[in-house]
């Protein structure tokens, strides 16, 4: 009787030589991947290799093939468009693999025997060599197995343009209104959900993070984004025209599992979110107001990543809008800027005269002089119309469209800020009340160098509202194109927004700043009390 070497090796060798494999032959080592709906005249890469695609009739999707042996990092490119990425895993099982073993079942029953009746050979063996020659082939050339995904949707949002020779522009506040322990969505392991997921567990995000993104973003699409720092007595305010603001309510977030073993499953992170975008003028107006959302996936598992691109994608929905571009064009000409500058005018009552001896009028001052707290602190004000309009700093306020007013007499009164100069670093706040004690805005300055004022505030803490300390006019100065009058009063954290009067309550500036450093004692500043009703553009009724 032979040897069964033979046959076994003769088999193995009829079976991957000649007959190769049901799955090479049928399948190929390459499979088929449909690309959807990516925009027209892409280019698509796979493993960083370009590769030539074919459209499928009658839609915009295309196909490429794709080795199925190993992972494949397919990458969508197209200029004007984010780029899209995404890795397919080799980690099915092709059907057709299955067909190799036929041979097995066809010689299971079919024996030869010699002239004396023994058995000679068994063609099952040559049955298993060949299904094993075929096994073998499909494994070495990768027809055996299959990607995970036979189609991919590209997240490719298309990149907004900065318009020729814009404004300058900044992200001022983005608002998260979402708190600990709101259900964003589900950690999903095949098809069934394992988890839920909660925002500030399994996702958390900085609101201040956001900003500085956002900044990044319009300065990579080449838009002028101006810095707040420096030493400039007017650095805490906006130094541009446009300032963008977003409020975020909805995130959805989901993780997607492929096994329930850490060690063998690839994951995905899906997150979509609904962003509520402004864009303001440096007066808090608000020009243009959408709401756009915003989606992305990572292949990754969790982490803020796909959120992240998700708020970007949204900003760049609203960057793409129409209505921004046509706001953030430069107008040309000094009549076209003078006018895209041209505020209505907000009518003011004008406070009454004062007729009391000038002895008691700083005591009398300080009545009209309030404390404005923001969520990030607080500063001072000076009411000037007795049915409740209130001006402070603009650095004051910062971007908070509300604050907090406490009056001299301890009533506390919900502000509304409605007009801001960030140039002049000056802020209209208006609380809802009536026969206030209110200071006069003068129209000329009553300001002389080295007569006595007095500064009312609230220095360093809440507690101490109304201070009053006493210095003198030092001089007037030009800075960076502003003109301020430089005192030696003191000047601490929370007097900015405050009053600067004379000894006979008459409101001569508005404390905004003072020089800090080392061997650097009483140099402060104030912002002339009759630029107010024109920075602010305030039009008084009696």
């Amino acid at each position: 009787m032979k040897k069964p070497f033979t046959p076994v090796l003769s088999g193995i060798l009829l079976g991957s030589l000649l007959l190769q494999s049901c799955a090479t032959i049928i399948a190929t080592p390459f499979q088929t991947v449909r690309v959807v709906a990516p925009p027209a005249g892409s280019t698509i890469y796979v493993n960083d290799k370009e590769v030539k695609t074919k459209p499928v009739a009658g839609s915009s999707d295309v196909k490429v093939r794709v080795r199925r042996k190993k992972n494949a990092e397919i990458k969508v490119k197209h200029d004007g468009f984010k780029e899209h990425s995404e890795v397919l895993y080799p980690d099915k099982t092709n059907g057709l693999t299955y067909l190799n073993w036929i041979p097995v079942l066809g010689m299971a029953k079919s024996i030869s025997t010699d002239q004396d009746g023994n058995s000679e050979f068994n063609p099952l063996i040559y049955g298993w060599a060949v299904g094993l020659g075929g096994y073998f082939v499909d494994v070495i050339s990768g027809a055996g197995k299959k990607l995970n995904k036979s189609e991919i949707k590209p997240v490719m949002p298309a990149l907004p343009k900065a318009v020729a020779s814009s404004q300058t522009i900044q992200c001022g506040a983005v608002n998260v209104r979402l708190k600990g322990g709101d259900k964003m969505g589900n950690f999903i392991v095949g098809k069934e959900n394992s988890d839920i997921l909660y925002f500030g567990k399994s996702l958390d995000v900085d609101a201040d993070h956001l900003k500085s993104n956002v900044n990044a973003s319009l300065k990579d699409l080449g838009y002028t984004v101006p810095t707040t720092e420096g030493k400039s007595v007017f650095s805490t305010g906006s130094n541009s025209r446009y300032t963008i603001q977003g409020e975020m309510r909805d995130v959805k977030y989901d993780i997607y599992a492929s096994d329930q073993y850490e060690f063998r499953a690839h994951y995905e992170t899906r997150c979509a979110v609904e962003v509520t975008w402004k864009l303001q003028n440096q007066n808090r107006q608000t020009v243009f107001e959408h709401k756009d959302a915003g989606a992305s996936v990572k292949f990754e598992k969790g982490g803020s990543a796909a959120f992240e691109d998700a708020f970007e994608n949204s900003l760049y929905a609203f960057l793409s809008s129409k209505e921004v571009a046509a706001a953030l064009a430069k107008p040309t000409g000094a009549a076209a800027a003078a006018a895209s500058d041209k505020l209505e005018a907000i009518a003011v009552h004008r406070a009454a005269l004062s007729k009391v001896v000038s002895d008691n009028g700083v005591s009398l001052a300080a009545k009209s002089v309030v404390i404005v707290e923001t969520t990030d602190g607080h500063g001072s004000g000076c009411i000037i119309s007795n049915d409740g309009y209130i001006v402070t700093n603009a650095h004051v306020v910062g971007e908070e469209p509300e604050v907090k007013v406490l009056m001299a007499d301890g009533l506390t009164a919900k502000g509304r800020v409605v007009r801001v100069n960030a140039e002049m670093d000056l802020a209209l706040i208006k609380i809802d009340a009536d026969g206030l004690t209110a200071f006069l805005l003068p129209s000329v300055s009553g300001a002389e160098i080295g007569s006595d004022v007095y500064a009312i505030g609230t220095p360093a803490d809440k507690e101490l509202g109304q201070t009053i300390s006493k210095g003198i006019i030092s001089g007037r100065r030009k800075i960076e194109g502003h003109s301020l009058l430089q005192t030696d009063v003191s000047i601490n954290g929370g007097n900015s927004g405050g009053a600067l009067v004379a000894r006979s309550g008459q409101l001569l500036g508005i404390v905004n700043a003072k020089l800090v450093g080392r061997g650097i004692e009483g140099i402060g500043f104030a912002i002339p009390a009759e630029q107010v009703t024109e920075a602010l553009q305030l039009k008084f009724i009696d």
